[in-house]
């Protein structure tokens, strides 16, 4: 077993589970690394991997379709939280920056075939390399390991900032419908 803390049932739902990692940047490359050393049984890399960086949504619709949770290197991409909400998967979103992490992580939902998917992108922030790249890929991972082996669905997104000068972290949920 790659993680015997999570148990037998915990290990098989990672085996069977299905994970975009959507990103082309270090923190990406550390997420799937992650979910690949956890026994995460199939793993779909969107930009600069399996599948190419969607340019709408309807091209996200088509990345995401038959996985189980979207992980996202980088914020700012209306388009795919549409196609993940219109899907009904779980998302978890991180970006690192020079002092700090952010980290969202949004919960399953049931489908909604109307949620609107072709929002305008907003200016995408170049990606971060380095410690804050490294600290942001290992706690997508680790968000990303704990929706896929959890039991009860959470009701509202959560946020998470990690300050890497010295700052108190900071946490909240967030209504996400």
């Amino acid at each position: 077993m790659a993680l015997p803390e999570i148990g037998l049932d915990g290990q098989e739902r990672l085996a069977a589970a299905r994970v975009a990692v959507a990103g082309s940047d270090l923190a990406a490359e550390v997420i799937a690394r992650y979910l690949i050393a956890a026994g995460v049984g199939t793993l779909r890399l969107v930009g600069g991997g399996d599948v190419a960086w969607p340019a709408d949504g309807a091209g996200w619709l088509a990345a995401l379709a038959g996985v189980d949770l979207c992980v996202r290197s980088g914020f700012d991409d209306d388009a795919m939280l549409g196609a993940a909400k219109r899907l009904g998967i779980p998302v978890v979103v991180v970006r690192g920056r020079e002092a700090m992490v952010d980290l969202i992580s949004f919960p399953r939902r049931e489908p909604q075939a109307g949620a609107p998917i072709d929002a305008l992108r907003a200016g995408a922030e170049p990606p971060h390399g380095g410690a804050a790249a490294v600290v942001a890929g290992t706690l997508a991972a680790a968000e990303a390991l704990h929706v896929l082996v959890g039991r009860a669905p959470r009701p509202a997104a959560r946020h998470l900032r990690i300050s890497l000068d010295g700052e108190a972290p900071r946490a909240q949920e967030i209504p996400w419908g």
